[in-house]
């Protein structure tokens, strides 16, 4: 069982599921994901390499490479709105 993004009703985790509640496809929001570049952040497919809308690579970081996205989110949200 997974909980509806939308309402928050717990559904079926099977392919195919719909939320009885809200009518939300719960199966086609979990198999997307957002986009780690912090000015994309487009909602793509899990399969997907790399993003179609930026080229930004979606699987397979390095530990170096999740820091150094994190701290440029943590830059963004700190010292970039005080400019």
């Amino acid at each position: 069982m997974v909980k509806c993004p939308r309402c928050g009703k717990e559904v079926s985790s099977r392919p195919g599921t719909i939320c009885p509640r809200c009518g939300l496809n719960v199966s086609e929001v979990n198999s997307k994901i957002r986009c780690p570049e912090p000015n994309c952040r487009a909602l793509v497919s899990k399969k997907l390499e790399y993003c179609p809308k930026c080229g930004c690579k979606l699987k397979g970081y390095k530990l170096n490479e999740l820091m150094r996205l994190a701290r440029n989110k943590i830059d963004e949200v700190f010292y970039d709105d005080k400019e």
